[in-house]
C-alpha cells in the first residue's frame, strides 16, 4: 500500500513538473558565462522622458517623429518633445493603444474601446456607430488601394475600411479561421496576408487559403507576427519559433534547430532582406543573418537590455532600432 502511494505521487510530481515546463523560459549557457555590456545606446521609461507607461505596445515612425502605443496614453516623441494624448486631455476612448498606423494626413490609433483616426481632430469608430465589429482594435495594414484593414481582438475578427463603406470578415461569415487578428500585411501582388490564433491566411479578395500546424509545416498555429520582404518572402513569428516561406518552400527555425534562444516570438522586423530582427516573450531579441546562418542574441543577463518581453521592433529612419518592451522603450 505505501508502495502504490510513492507511485501516485511521482507520478503526480511528474505531471505537476511537465505542466509547469511551458512557462519557464530557459537561459543558455552563454547567459550564464557573459558579463552584461552596454549594446544597447538609449533607454527610455517613466523615469526619464514624459512616457506615462512603461509598457510599450508598439511604435511607428511618422518621418523622425515616434509614434508610441503604450498602456496608458498614445505618446508621440520628434527627438526633443514628449507629447501624450489621454482621456484626460483629449477625446480618446481609452488608455490602452495597441498600435498606430499613419497613411497620408492621418493616423489610426488602435485602442482597447475603439478605433481612432486622428488628423487634427479625432474620429472614432466603435460597434455603437459603425459597423466595426469589436472596440478591441489589435492591428492594422493598409492595402495598395489605401484601404484600411483592422484586426481585434478575440471576438471581432477583420474589418476593411475604404473611408466609406465597411468589409467584415469573420469565421462564421468566411473562411477566416480565427477572430483574433494579431497582424495584417498586404503582400506584394495585393493579397492581404493574415495571422491568427488559428494560424495565418492569404485573402486574395475573394477566396481565404489557410495554414495552420494541421494542413502546413506551420509549427504552431499561434501566430503573432508576419512579416513580408521585398521579394514576397514571408516571415512569422509564432509560438513555435520562426517561419520562412520562399513561394512554397517553408523553413522553420526553433530552439532545437537553429541559435533561436526562445520558441516564443512575438515580433519580427527586416532591416533588410536577408536580416531580420525578433522579439520574443523572454528572451529578449535575436538578429538572424539569413545569408550567413548567423545568429546574435541579446537579453538582460548579457547586455544593458532592461527587459526580456519585446512586444515590437521598429527600425527609426537613422536605422536605429527601437524596442518596445514590457519596461520601457530601449534604442540600439
Amino acid at each position: 500500500m505505501k508502495r502504490s502511494y510513492l507511485y501516485i505521487s511521482l507520478i503526480v510530481f511528474i505531471i505537476s513538473s511537465c505542466s509547469k515546463e511551458a512557462t519557464v523560459v530557459p537561459q543558455t549557457k552563454e547567459d550564464q558565462e557573459t558579463t552584461p555590456t552596454e549594446v544597447f545606446s538609449k533607454i527610455y521609461d517613466t523615469s526619464n522622458t514624459g512616457l506615462l507607461s512603461n509598457f510599450i505596445n508598439h511604435i511607428q515612425f511618422d518621418g523622425n517623429v515616434a509614434k508610441i502605443s503604450t498602456e496608458n496614453g498614445y505618446t508621440t516623441f520628434d527627438g526633443s518633445n514628449w507629447n501624450t494624448l489621454t482621456t484626460t486631455n483629449s477625446s480618446l476612448p481609452s488608455n490602452k493603444i495597441n498600435y498606430t498606423l499613419t497613411n497620408g494626413t492621418t493616423t489610426w490609433i488602435a485602442t482597447d474601446n475603439g478605433l481612432v483616426s486622428f488628423d487634427g481632430v479625432m474620429t472614432i469608430y466603435n460597434t455603437s456607430n459603425s459597423p466595426i465589429p469589436s472596440n478591441k482594435i489589435r492591428s492594422m495594414g493598409i492595402d495598395p488601394s489605401g484601404s484600411l484593414w483592422v484586426g481585434t481582438f478575440s471576438g471581432g475578427g477583420l474589418a476593411k475600411f475604404d473611408g466609406a463603406n465597411w468589409a467584415i470578415y469573420t469565421p462564421s461569415n468566411s473562411d477566416l479561421p480565427n477572430n483574433s487578428v494579431s497582424s495584417v500585411k498586404a503582400d506584394n501582388f495585393g493579397n492581404i496576408w493574415i495571422a491568427t490564433a488559428s494560424g495565418i491566411s492569404m485573402f486574395d479578395g475573394t477566396n481565404f487559403t489557410n495554414y495552420s500546424a494541421g494542413n502546413s509545416p506551420l509549427p504552431n498555429s499561434n501566430v503573432y507576427s508576419l512579416t513580408i520582404d521585398n521579394n514576397n518572402v514571408k516571415w512569422i513569428g509564432s509560438n513555435g519559433g520562426l517561419s520562412r516561406i520562399e513561394n512554397t518552400i517553408w523553413t522553420n527555425y526553433d530552439m532545437q534547430n537553429s541559435d533561436l534562444p526562445l520558441n516564443l516570438v512575438r515580433a519580427t522586423t527586416l532591416e533588410t532582406n536577408n536580416n531580420i530582427w525578433i522579439g520574443m516573450a523572454g528572451q529578449g531579441i535575436s538578429h538572424f543573418d539569413y545569408s550567413n546562418d548567423a545568429w546574435i542574441h541579446y537579453n538582460s543577463n548579457n547586455s544593458n537590455l532592461q527587459n526580456n518581453f519585446v512586444n515590437a521592433i521598429t527600425i527609426a529612419p537613422n536605422n536605429k532600432k527601437w524596442l518596445s518592451t514590457e519596461n520601457g522603450i530601449t534604442i540600439k
